[in-house]
């Protein structure tokens, strides 16, 4: 069986070592290289928590692709470090699965650019939960039917960014349904501020405490009801199977897609 050649950016982060864990246990994954800048000269295995893999963390992607000629890089860092890294990738013509969130539409445009003029690929997905890709598949159908709406996610405290990446796409996803808009979100000025934040006309409120993993729900009111649509991941396991499925699928296609619902069956 042909193995998917794989490089793991940000190796020694919570994510980061639960990827590494967990895609060792698919027969068709291989963890060829492990890049972060701590931890450097660890085994990748050992890290993770599983026996050593005999892949040593190094803080040279450049090098490492060189070394290994992998299929897919995966990024989980943050913005920051993924606006150096995906870069240096698509260079090499080495696909890319990215879940770092807090790029700008203007970095997407340029990955997208350097994925074409390379001849490979791109995937970047807000969350790579197939529950977290329902919720916000169900908010959008039921922003056809209500006009204000709110969202309230929940991250670790060490989350970088605010709000989340999974907020902002599932309230654009639901502006693109909404008649009339959430109006009481959009009056800024007469709102205080522990309102939250106005994106794409619905307020997200962004709470980041020890112990949360990832964790959405988005209200939506009527005249006498309200209807909450609510999705939890206890676990970054949750997030493993999303990611097996974007290293196969990130080689069929050249340029950028953007969230898992693009790449579902």
């Amino acid at each position: 069986m042909a193995k998917h050649r794989v490089v793991m950016v940000g190796a020694s982060g919570k994510m980061g070592r639960q990827i590494i864990k967990g895609l060792s246990q698919y027969e068709d994954m291989q963890i060829v290289g492990a890049v972060d800048v701590n931890h450097v000269g660890s085994d990748a295995g050992v890290l993770a928590g599983i026996p050593p893999l005999g892949v040593a963390v190094s803080d040279n992607l450049a090098q490492v692709l060189e070394e290994t000629s992998p299929d897919v890089v995966i990024d989980f860092t943050f913005y920051e470090a993924a606006r150096k890294n995906i870069p240096i990738a698509l260079q090499h013509s080495v696909a890319v699965v990215a879940g770092t969130t807090g790029l700008s539409d203007e970095d997407l445009v340029g990955f997208a650019r350097l994925a074409e003029q390379h001849n490979t690929s791109m995937f970047l997905a807000p969350n790579f939960s197939m529950g977290a890709v329902l919720m916000m598949k169900f908010a959008r159908e039921a922003a056809k039917y209500y006009n204000q709406s709110e969202i309230i996610e929940y991250h670790n405290d060490r989350k970088v960014d605010s709000p989340s990446g999974t907020a902002i796409a599932t309230a654009r996803k639901m502006q693109r349904e909404q008649q009339g808009g959430n109006e009481a979100a959009q009056n800024k000025a007469a709102d205080p501020p522990a309102r939250g934040g106005d994106f794409y006309g619905t307020r997200i409120h962004s709470v980041r405490l020890l112990s949360l993993v990832a964790h959405q729900e988005v209200l939506f009111a009527g005249v006498g009801e309200l209807l909450t649509i609510r999705h939890d991941s206890f676990s970054r396991e949750s997030f493993i199977p999303g990611i097996a499925l974007a290293v196969r699928k990130v080689p069929t296609w050249k340029g950028l897609k953007v969230g898992l619902e693009e790449i579902l069956d």
